[in-house]
């Protein structure tokens, strides 16, 4: 069970924000979570059946699918952020697709070792940048040689209007500083043509696919969401066991100082 409060939903925008989710959908994640706050009674608590009878609900109100399954998708996006992932609703609305396929850990694994084994080292390099250092596709040409050779990069969008700080991991940074040098990229993106462009997203996919049949993963999740989408599904659970932890440790801090100064003694 989990309590929803304005509070939460800001909070939970603001770490959509982070991750670098766009103005307009985190206005329809605001939009979509206030009116799941409003259909709550009081107490305003989250449980396993939250999203089955919201559903059941917009249904006999004639919401349309479309609208249901962006309400739902905002409920589930919730639950993960929340780590109760068993809260979220699988069973959208019929009459539009809304489910993404989803990548696990182990085939994000298996996709490096294809590559690896076909000796595709720009499509090792791709795959591990997309989920292991979090870059979106729309990023991509925005990772150069200087930024690797700094150790992180400040990513734009939306016009320059925002930004977030990408760090490279220590070994995908040496990988890339490795292959930068063998292909002789001294600076600019990492990532390119042979004229020198940065990759182009089809071409991306295509690359991520290549290797796909190898690593016996479904060619629809070698795909740059899905890597993203696996990225934050990690932090996000790894997050969620650190809360876990932090809050164990402060009731046993707060139960020793029970036993010490308590007013029963």
């Amino acid at each position: 069970m989990a309590v929803l409060t304005p509070g939460l939903i800001e909070e939970f925008l603001t770490s959509q924000e982070r991750r670098g989710i766009g103005a307009s959908s985190l206005e329809a994640y605001r939009r979509n979570l206030k009116k799941l706050y409003e259909y709550l009674p009081e107490g305003k608590t989250l449980t396993a059946e939250t999203g089955r009878a919201w559903k059941k609900w917009l249904e006999a109100q004639g919401v349309s699918p479309r609208s249901i399954n962006s309400r739902l998708s905002a409920l589930n996006s919730l639950c993960g952020y929340l780590g109760h992932r068993e809260f979220q609703v699988l069973d959208f609305a019929e009459g539009q697709e809304v489910l993404q396929p989803e990548l696990t850990r182990a085939e994000y694994l298996r996709l490096l070792q294809a590559a690896r084994a076909l000796e595709k080292e720009r499509v090792y390099l791709l795959t591990k940048t997309l989920g292991g250092a979090g870059l979106r596709i729309q990023e991509l040409s925005q990772l150069t040689v200087e930024a690797v050779e700094e150790g992180a990069v400040e990513l734009r969008y939306h016009n320059g209007r925002c930004s977030r700080v990408l760090r490279i991991p220590a070994e995908l940074r040496e990988e890339l500083l490795a292959y930068t040098q063998r292909e002789n990229i001294s600076d600019g993106p990492v990532f390119r043509t042979a004229a020198g462009a940065p990759i182009a997203r089809t071409y991306a996919v295509k690359l991520l696919q290549s290797v796909s049949r190898e690593a016996q993963v479904a060619a629809e999740k070698a795909t740059p969401r899905c890597l993203f989408n696996m990225y934050c599904s990690t932090r996000e659970m790894i997050l969620s066991n650190i809360s876990i932890l932090a809050d164990q440790a402060y009731d046993r801090m707060l139960a020793e100082e029970q036993r010490i100064a308590g007013w029963a003694g």
